[in-house]
């Protein structure tokens, strides 16, 4: 059943190119949803054979092998280790691969209107592959394996690179509704599902009314 409702939300997520749920501004994580879709809140590409120019800005987002050209991601979803059921990212294609790329874990931060190739930090070793693309599809990639090292840091950071001969081209946020978003499916527990009001604690019983004294004097008569 989980599997299932994942799946419908990330069916409604690409059907509407809109954000399914999202989370209050301020919100502590026990009231979010739990599913949510997340825009982009920053991504860029950056790019060996331009070492010092940001592309913060550009419509979309390049990756390629040679010249090397890496982009970021940036998400503001709150996670907490050891409570993500599913975490799926999707990204739409202009290209087709039959290579796809790869994401990695991103752990220093970074700005969208500051960072090049010069200063953009590190990518994790590890990565998990996209598989083929199709041109001008969605992409969804299951990054779960990922979640608990993403709960580490401010918002989830990630980068994609590729080992594909060719460029690839992938839409920024900045494309409008087919950029990057994260699907979030977060554990549940099965008493506190979506409506239900929490649990209040039991007030203490009242104490017990004195026993009668005996000795003491019947009340008078009306």
């Amino acid at each position: 059943m989980r599997t299932a409702t994942f799946l419908t939300a990330l069916a409604a997520a690409l059907a509407s190119g809109a954000v399914v749920v999202t989370a209050l501004p301020g919100a502590n994580y026990a009231q979010q949803p739990p599913i949510r879709a997340v825009r982009a809140k920053a991504d860029a590409y950056v790019s060996v054979a331009r070492r010092t120019h940001n592309f913060g800005a550009a419509r979309g987002l390049r990756v390629d092998a040679a010249p090397i050209t890496r982009a970021y991601l940036r998400f503001n979803a709150n996670l907490v280790s050891g409570n993500v059921e599913h975490l799926s990212l999707l990204v739409y294609s202009h290209t087709g691969s039959r290579t796809g790329f790869q994401v990695r874990l991103v752990y220093d931060p970074w700005r969208e209107k500051k960072i090049t190739f010069q200063n953009a930090p590190s990518v994790s070793s590890d990565f998990i592959g996209s598989g083929p693309l199709k041109p001008g599809k969605w992409n969804v990639v299951d990054v779960t394996p990922f979640a608990d090292r993403a709960a580490m840091g401010q918002g989830v950071n990630l980068a994609l690179t590729t080992r594909s001969p060719n460029a690839l081209d992938l839409a920024s946020r900045e494309s409008g509704l087919r950029g990057p978003r994260l699907v979030v499916e977060r554990v549940v527990d099965p008493g506190s599902g979506p409506g239900t009001p929490p649990t209040q604690p039991t007030p203490p019983p009242a104490d017990p009314a004195p026993p009668a004294d005996p000795t003491a004097d019947p009340p008078p008569a009306e």
